[in-house]
């Protein structure tokens, strides 16, 4: 829960998600999408890893990966890289 963090970890959290959801493609945008990367930087802050940096890091990568998993999924590569 994001209780245990004090303001300044929420609004870094807060900013850097803001930023991160900007960046993503209209087409792509879903709930899903937003929820994974909130949750990695949820997961971020419970590492210890609390500022704007470390936040925006996290979701640009995870905005990144999906991105690219989609663009492999268009080729028909998808298939190529899915853990069995």
């Amino acid at each position: 829960m994001l209780t245990e963090f004090d303001q300044n970890t929420i609004a870094n959290m807060t900013a850097a998600l803001e930023s991160v959801c900007k960046r993503i493609p209209p087409e792509k945008d879903s709930h899903d999408l937003r929820k994974r990367i909130g949750a990695a930087m949820i997961e971020c802050a419970n590492r210890g890893r609390r500022t704007f940096v470390d936040f925006q890091e996290v979701g640009t990568d995870v905005l990144a990966k999906s991105l690219q998993a989609e663009r492999f999924d268009w080729f028909g590569l998808g298939r190529l890289f899915q853990r069995r």
